[in-house]
């Protein structure tokens, strides 16, 4: 069993790793950054100039538009690497839903058995985690 837990894990890793690439890839993280500091600029400005709604308006239009432009930085890379994701997970609940792995501690709302969805979960996020640090995906 433990081998088929480190299957997953990998699986997990290696889908994440391909996801990150992806994203970096196709996402122009300068502009994104720069995007949410201008944003940010508005949000502090609106709530000095809270008694001109003319002005709360149209700071507010202007942060719609930016925060549309950024969700167009960052949607299609989304869309392509969740793609590679569900294969993956697709693929481990195919091969591997009879996998069960026995902690010898007790998880929060977990228990001390994971299944092979909880051992693919936590291997993605903790990957997630590491390679955006690396490959400077933290905007």
């Amino acid at each position: 069993m433990e081998v088929f837990t480190i299957v997953i894990a990998t699986v997990a890793v290696l889908a994440t790793l391909v996801s990150t690439i992806i994203q970096k890839k196709l996402t122009d993280v300068d502009l994104v950054k720069s995007l949410k500091s201008e944003i940010k600029k508005i949000n502090k400005e609106m709530k000095e100039s809270k008694q001109d709604t003319n002005k709360i308006n149209e700071l507010m239009s202007k942060s719609f538009e930016l925060q549309k432009k950024m969700m167009g930085q960052t949607m299609k890379p989304t869309m392509v690497s969740s793609i590679v994701v569900f294969v993956a997970f697709f693929f481990v609940s195919a091969f591997f839903s009879h996998v069960v792995l026995s902690l010898p501690f007790s998880l929060p709302f977990l228990g001390n058995k994971l299944s092979w969805f909880w051992i693919f979960v936590i291997a993605s996020v903790v990957s997630s985690l590491i390679f955006r640090k690396i490959f400077d995906l933290g905007w």
